[in-house]
């Protein structure tokens, strides 16, 4: 029971996080605010997280372990992006507040789920270099950021279309899925 409630907790406050963060800055969200709109107390709040910024970065190293998560070595990349997307899409109040977050690191949400797939890539530098036909560290940039705006501007859209279809444009773009 102890264990359902504090995930409901925090599964709450994530949600005021969201909801508030597409109203107003982070820094102007106060503690109060917070709990409110979550509908607990401010003892509850103190019993999780030091301070509104413990909770942030809380969340977001939790949503990086979970996307983190979802790679499965050896499989191919559409797999692993598809269970990417799909998760994006299933915490997309999050996730869009998130980008929209003048203090929001995501941007290494998606470095850290793009580096973990080119990880488990085979000749992943060679491709880079020889697709973009660049040194690999400016490459590897254009590759992450073309990836962040096709998610940005599906999260921005409203996440509208299915994870599968911003997938196959994420690897037609890049010509990722001719690297396997």
């Amino acid at each position: 029971m102890v264990r359902q409630r504090q995930t409901t907790t925090k599964s709450d406050l994530r949600n005021a996080l969201s909801k508030l963060l597409l109203q107003q800055p982070f820094d102007s969200i106060t503690i109060r605010q917070l709990t409110e709109t979550a509908g607990i107390n401010r003892g509850t709040f103190y019993l999780h997280y030091v301070d509104k910024y413990d909770m942030f970065e809380q969340m977001k190293m939790d949503m990086m372990q979970e996307l983190d998560s979802l790679f499965v070595e050896g499989s191919p990349v559409k797999v692993n992006f598809l269970n990417v997307l799909t998760a994006i899409k299933e915490n997309y109040d999050f996730i869009y507040a998130l980008s929209q977050s003048c203090c929001s690191d995501f941007s290494k949400l998606v470095r850290s789920f793009t580096l973990h797939a080119l990880d488990d890539t085979p000749h992943a530098k060679e491709h880079i270099i020889s697709d973009f036909q660049v040194p690999y560290k400016y490459g590897l940039e254009i590759f992450i950021a073309t990836i962040e705006s096709v998610i940005v501007t599906w999260l921005e859209s409203g996440a509208k279309e299915d994870p599968i279809e911003i997938g196959t444009i994420i690897l037609s773009v890049c010509d990722f899925a001719s690297w396997n």
